[in-house]
């Protein structure tokens, strides 16, 4: 049998083989860092060879050292590299992939190992989107691991009052209250699995608090502003084009990202397109600025690649772009430079999704026109856009009554 390698010649294996596939020297620079919290790890545990156990502590370190609070980006980097030495160790070849999903989670009680299996089982099953299903393993995963801390061996052992008290634990550690409705009917789907758990899910809140503020936009001048100088500026095409896609359409960064040469329609100037959050088709007009930029980024920028998708990275292994993260950083770049002052205002596809909207609306474009073009599953989602424009407000105000006609109580 091979004797396993020692933890540090994996990372510097696996360092050289970044090196030796192209990966930029940022890019590298940042893993280096992330191998050597691990490396700190194991010196810790005393531990000179990688092991499972080993890889799940280290991504169980989710909280971010100054503020102790859950930090996602810690989390996702952290199952990268344990996949990368796993990968590696199984195949011999290191598996670059962005979206894999977060490795196994595995637990001291084997019924639970055997519940979170069969949970993991059905969503496949019931077709649920990738990133759904990450989200609701994680949440789950944490709410195995908080019966695993109070001693359970199995879900029968599940207690009136278990799955309330873990909700307040898991916003208070995890969670925004604000965000926890997209990730609890994980929660629910898992104890509908048994009939012993079933009970249990009328312990979950029906009415989750959810935040209802005034929608924030780019006016027309900012909208302007970042047209000319995507007009203008030496940027690269691909970011170009993204950067038009997103403020002309308002599509979603996870359809930008999903987009694949044969949606473009070149005959028809037109993309059409199956959205990943509601399967249903979607076809813009690709008018000329997308078109002549996109166009510029086939022809002359992107990487020879057997990828069927457009969006690719510049550094090997030329992977397509597939995080909400890439177009933010993209987005940002480009407002900044283009001197549009964030006001408190996020970045990314969800301002240029909410702008387009408005955008449409002050034009005069009818809501149900806005939701179609914008590939709402339910028209109705459109009217939250009113919020964003001050004459359609006041059009929705009842006027005060003018003075003595208050009734005195």
């Amino acid at each position: 049998m091979r004797k396993p390698m020692k933890l540090t010649d994996l990372i510097n294996a696996i360092i050289q083989i970044m090196v030796d596939t192209g990966f930029a020297e940022g890019t590298i620079r940042i893993y280096r860092g992330i191998f050597s919290r691990l490396q700190k790890l194991a010196d810790s545990r005393k531990e000179e060879v990688y092991s499972t156990n080993l890889g799940l502590v280290f991504i169980a370190d989710t909280n971010h050292p100054e503020t102790n609070e859950y930090c996602h980006s810690r989390y996702c980097y952290h199952c990268r590299i344990i996949r990368f030495i796993e990968s590696f160790i199984r195949t011999g070849v290191v598996d670059w992939s962005i979206n894999s999903g977060a490795p196994a989670e595995s637990f001291k009680s084997q019924d639970f190992n055997t519940m979170f299996l069969k949970f993991d089982e059905m969503m496949l099953s019931r077709g649920l989107k990738t990133n759904t299903r990450d989200g609701y393993h994680r949440f789950v995963g944490y709410f195995l691991r908080y019966l695993s801390d109070k001693g359970y061996q199995s879900t029968h052992e599940i207690q009136n009052g278990d799955v309330v008290t873990f909700i307040v634990v898991v916003v208070q550690e995890h969670y925004s209250s604000t965000s926890l409705g997209s990730h609890v009917p994980g929660l629910k789907l898992f104890l509908q699995l048994t009939e012993h758990t079933q009970p249990f899910v009328k312990e979950i809140p029906v009415h989750l608090p959810k935040k209802h503020d005034i929608l924030k936009v780019y006016n027309d001048q900012e909208y302007q502003r970042m047209i000319q100088y995507l007009e203008n500026a030496p940027i690269s095409s691909r970011d170009k084009t993204i950067s038009f896609i997103a403020l002309e359409t308002g599509l979603r960064a996870v359809d930008i990202c999903n987009l694949k040469l044969r949606d473009i329609d070149w005959e028809h100037n037109a993309i059409c397109l199956i959205q990943e959050k509601t399967g249903k088709p979607l076809v813009l007009p690709l008018n000329e600025s997308i078109g002549n930029s996109l166009a510029d980024y086939l022809l002359n920028e992107r990487p020879v690649s057997q990828s069927d998708y457009i969006f690719l990275r510049f550094e090997a292994p030329f992977a397509p772009i597939k995080s909400h993260a890439a177009c933010y950083r993209i987005l940002f770049r480009i407002a900044n430079n283009a001197g549009v002052e964030s006001n408190g205002r996020i970045y990314g596809t969800r301002i240029t999704r909410h702008s387009t909207a408005s955008r449409l609306l002050r034009q005069g474009v009818p809501l149900p026109v806005i939701s179609e073009a914008l590939g709402h599953s339910n028209p109705d989602n459109s009217m939250r856009y009113i919020t964003t424009d001050d004459l359609k407000l006041a059009e929705c105000t009842l006027p005060l009554p003018r003075g003595g006609e208050c009734d005195v109580m």
